[in-house]
């Protein structure tokens, strides 16, 4: 069985990573099965989010930010092929928070009788862009409404990973309690799905650092991820880390879904590269 573990387990054993000169990893799975390997290979913490449910399915994950599918139910579905197979690393529950008719405090209670040991606030307003979320925000279904969530997670002293877009993002979750933030530049670029248009890696990493700088002004002790944009694979993320105040990465199709289309495209190729002898 997996591991449920208190908020105070995780952000400590996250401490002696950090403490050790170690980067933190968040991996994002869609699948038992890289969720499974993933937690073989060390990632620190595993998240669960219906993002990744399309990605996997080869389609874009944008459909995540579209209303087709309840985000919640997805991951609740997600749970019973996921956690089953992670014997060490904390899952972490993706939320969609916008839902007036949740009650967000028995939706967390209901995700952590799952078996996950904290939660995050994917899908997240700040990807429909400026002028969408304030629409949003305005019928009281936007940002403010993932700021609620993490708060109320704290209260319940559940870890929380919370993902901002920008400085004033990471103030608000870094008050709301949150114990990670995740530095998000938008959605990751590569692959056969990825983003085609993104910032360079130095304006990223920048952007990076304003969060990093707006979040520890709040809480110097809060953790920092980053993840999206241009951090497409092992060497940007270095670069990310390296560059910037942050702890670690959060990878997403990053170490998910490219990496399969690579290993899938390329052993395919070396099979049919067999030569018949007649």
């Amino acid at each position: 069985m997996s591991v449920q573990y208190k908020r105070g387990e995780i952000t400590t054993r996250l401490r002696n990573q950090v403490k050790d000169n170690r980067a933190l990893l968040m991996f994002g799975a869609g699948t038992g099965l890289t969720a499974k390997c993933a937690d073989l290979g060390g990632a620190d913490l595993v998240a669960v989010y219906s993002t990744a449910i399309f990605r996997m399915m080869g389609m874009p994950t944008l459909l995540a930010w579209m209303p087709y599918e309840d985000c919640n139910v997805c991951v609740k579905e997600m749970a019973q092929e996921i956690i089953p197979v992670v014997k060490t690393a904390p899952c972490i529950a993706g939320i969609g928070a916008h839902n007036p008719a949740i009650n967000l405090e028995r939706l967390m209670d209901e995700m952590m009788a799952l078996g996950f040991s904290g939660i995050t606030n994917e899908p997240f307003c700040g990807l429909y862009g400026e002028h969408f979320s304030k629409q949003l925000e305005a019928a009281g279904i936007g940002f403010s409404r993932e700021a609620e969530l993490i708060r109320t997670a704290h209260q319940k002293d559940i870890f929380t990973v919370a993902w901002a877009f920008d400085a004033e993002e990471a103030r608000i979750m870094a008050e709301a309690g949150a114990d990670v933030i995740g530095a998000i530049v938008g959605v990751t670029s590569g692959g056969l799905t990825g983003a085609k248009e993104v910032m360079t890696l130095e304006k990223a990493t920048e952007e990076v650092q304003k969060i990093c700088l707006a979040a520890r002004s709040v809480n110097p002790e809060v953790f920092v991820l980053t993840h999206g944009g241009p951090f497409a694979d092992a060497p940007t993320a270095q670069y990310s880390v390296a560059h910037s105040d942050a702890d670690g990465y959060a990878s997403g199709s990053s170490g998910e879904r490219m990496p399969t289309e690579q290993a899938v495209i390329a052993i395919t190729k070396e099979y049919k590269s067999i030569k018949v002898s007649r």
